[in-house]
C-alpha cells in the first residue's frame, strides 16, 4: 500500500499571506507544505495545544506555519513571515 499523502487546504487568511510571498519564498513554502503532505508529523514540528494533530513548524528560517492534520487532510490555518528588518533587539 503506498504511503498516504494528505490533501492540503489553506484557510482564507493563510492563503492571503501565502499569496503575498515573493517567488523565492513561495517556492520554499510550496516545497515545505508538499513535504508536510507526505509526513505532517516531522520531528522538527511541535504540538500546538492539547491535540497532537494541531502543529506548528518553521518551514524556512523566516516562514512559520500553524496547521492541523487529521483524516487525510492537512489544513494550514496560520502563516507568519519574519523579516530580519523587523527585529527590535539583535542577538548577541
Amino acid at each position: 500500500m503506498p504511503p498516504l499523502t494528505y490533501e492540503v487546504h489553506c484557510t482564507e487568511q493563510a492563503a492571503a499571506v501565502r499569496d503575498r510571498l515573493d517567488r523565492r519564498q513561495r517556492t520554499a513554502f510550496d516545497q515545505g507544505v508538499a513535504a508536510l503532505a507526505q509526513d505532517p508529523f516531522p520531528s522538527v514540528s511541535r504540538p500546538a495545544g492539547s491535540s497532537d494533530e494541531d502543529r506548528t513548524i518553521r518551514l524556512t528560517r523566516n516562514i512559520h506555519v500553524a496547521y492541523t492534520a487529521r483524516r487525510g487532510r492537512l489544513l494550514v490555518f496560520g502563516v507568519a513571515v519574519f523579516e530580519d528588518a523587523d527585529i527590535l533587539v539583535a542577538d548577541g
